[in-house]
């Protein structure tokens, strides 16, 4: 006999669905067949309808031997980070963090399904989905942004994490090179207005209509030949909130000419990279080439 709790990840789900997945290597019929034989007991009463819905803390006995268990079960294939290209800063058994290439989705949207960053941390945790969960991020990055996101592992580490996120206890930092001289420090703090259809952003001194608060903090690190390169903070995490932030500055980010940057030495997109995160007291950190090559190249120049 083998039991099983039933979790948040596996509730809201019929039965008849569970146990598809979990008896892999078998058929509906069968399962159905083992139904009617009464070997499944959910909470001490036999499971007769298929259609049942299970609920968190449910108690799923199977009362086969475990022999016979395991040869309805076929091993679950793993995908390694190389096969499907995920760079990898850090994984346990509640989040995963990976630096997100630019030019790459976040999310799936009408343009792109399959190459997006969440499709492909879903299939390298495949054996993780369920009908009512899969590995989800905790936020995200716009396509040209590279960096650092977390995702959440199971449903319980997504409830925990967005939460950490609206409680401002998880810190997000970004690199930038910016045109011209940045002040040694700067602070941005204004409303936010999007353009749906243009896909952009506007900054304002004062709140709007279906405008929202927008705070950002930034440090600069180094100067070198009309560029600077800034460590960005956000303290609110709104779309596009970095680009139009140092563009409202009047240092705009080289290559972001949507926020009227200029396109420098062949780069297509904004030279903007989230490089750390911190939570409580873990700090996950990773570089950027395009960056470090830009910085390089001034001291060629």
């Amino acid at each position: 006999m083998r039991e099983i709790i039933i979790t948040s990840n596996e509730a809201d789900q019929r039965i008849d669905r569970f146990l598809l997945k979990y008896f892999n290597d078998t058929t509906r019929g069968n399962l159905y067949k083992l139904m009617r034989k009464k070997v499944f007991k959910l909470n001490g009463r036999p499971v007769t309808k298929p259609e049942t819905f299970l609920k968190c803390d449910d108690v799923l006995n199977i009362y086969m031997a475990e022999a016979t268990i395991e040869s309805l079960r076929k091993p679950i294939e793993l995908v390694t980070p190389d096969q499907v290209g995920l760079s990898i800063i850090y994984e346990d058994d509640d989040i995963l963090i990976v630096d997100k290439p630019k030019g790459m989705l976040t999310h799936p949207d009408k343009t792109e399904y399959k190459n997006t960053l969440a499709t492909i941390v879903q299939f390298y945790l495949k054996h993780l989905c369920t009908q009512t969960f899969k590995p989800a991020p905790v936020h995200r990055l716009d396509k040209n942004t590279g960096g650092l996101v977390l995702f959440a592992k199971h449903y319980e580490s997504l409830k925990h994490y967005n939460a950490l996120m609206r409680e401002r206890k998880i810190d997000k930092y970004y690199l930038c090179v910016c045109e011209g001289k940045t002040k040694p420090h700067g602070e941005v703090k204004g409303y936010l207005t999007k353009d749906e259809q243009l896909n952009k952003v506007t900054l304002s001194a004062h709140d709007r209509d279906q405008s929202k608060l927008c705070h950002t903090k930034y440090k600069t690190v180094n100067f070198k030949k009309g560029y600077s390169l800034v460590d960005v903070a956000l303290l609110t995490g709104r779309s596009h909130q970095i680009r139009v932030s140092m563009a409202y500055e009047g240092h705009p980010i080289v290559g972001d000419v949507k926020y009227g940057g200029k396109k420098r030495r062949g780069e297509t997109t904004q030279l903007l990279h989230a490089y750390k995160l911190v939570i409580g007291e873990r700090v996950f950190t990773s570089n950027s080439e395009a960056i470090d090559a830009f910085m390089a190249s001034l001291s060629n120049d």
